[in-house]
């Protein structure tokens, strides 16, 4: 059963159970239906290949996964030898409808819904969609995918995947729209490291996400936190946690 070790969330709330069954492979009729256009190597990037994918929606998304690697190679923590990004115009089984994308921890691919699928969704962080929206997507993912990478072969609470990638992804959005997301959050973000569990992730994912965001700025030495938080070391899963 392939395991997914990081979901966008678009609408609604998936348990552990659900996940899980999510994660495995899908039943035909549920597969996504895919495009055919040749796969594309984002320039500059170790072996980041976007598969199925147009023209504009593989330079967003290859734009996103370049703006993570730099974030993250910044904090001293490099790039996957191979990912492969495939992109869809809906997610298999019951993450369709539910997810914008996913990254798959056994397989070491991501799965991101199309432009066109993402922008059905209307908004996403209180925020009407659009291509920089997108690309902040992809960033997470590949984000998620550096930790996948450096974690392995242990497997991280939940929470400590979705902090980097969040973290990320706030970290390498463009200014401006991360200043009208945070907006619509206020708040102090995380005080706690015990706050940082994969419940508040199941609860409020976005909440989540900004509440790290935050958290993060508050470090003193921030690539060091990283390393730790990927490390196992920072966030500890807790009782009660998620599987």
């Amino acid at each position: 059963m392939k395991r997914i070790a990081g979901l966008l969330i678009a609408a609604g709330l998936l348990g552990p159970a659900a996940a899980e069954r999510a994660a495995g492979d899908p039943d035909p009729q549920a597969s996504p239906v895919l495009a055919e256009p040749a796969p594309r190597r984002c320039p500059g990037t170790a072996e980041v290949v976007v598969r199925d994918a147009n023209a504009d929606d593989a330079r967003t998304v290859c734009d996103g996964a370049s703006r993570a690697l730099a974030f993250l190679a910044r904090a001293g923590l490099a790039a996957p030898p191979a990912t492969d990004i495939r992109v869809v115009n809906r997610l298999p089984g019951e993450l369709a409808g539910r997810a914008i994308g996913c990254y798959l921890r056994d397989t070491r691919t991501i799965l991101l819904l199309d432009y066109d699928a993402f922008e059905s969704v209307g908004e996403w962080f209180r925020t009407p969609v659009d291509r920089e929206l997108y690309t902040s997507a992809a960033s997470h993912e590949m984000a998620h995918a550096v930790v996948g990478c450096h974690a392995w072969p242990h497997r991280l609470p939940t929470a400590a995947h979705e902090y980097v990638a969040y973290v990320v992804m706030f970290g390498t959005m463009a200014p401006g729209l991360r200043e009208r997301v945070l907006a619509k959050f206020p708040g102090p973000g995380f005080t706690s490291t015990l706050q940082i569990s994969d419940v508040a992730h199941l609860a409020d994912p976005n909440r989540f996400g900004v509440d790290a965001w935050r958290h993060y700025l508050g470090r003193r030495d921030r690539d060091a936190w990283l390393r730790s938080v990927i490390s196992g070391e920072a966030v500890q899963a807790l009782p009660g946690d998620a599987p």
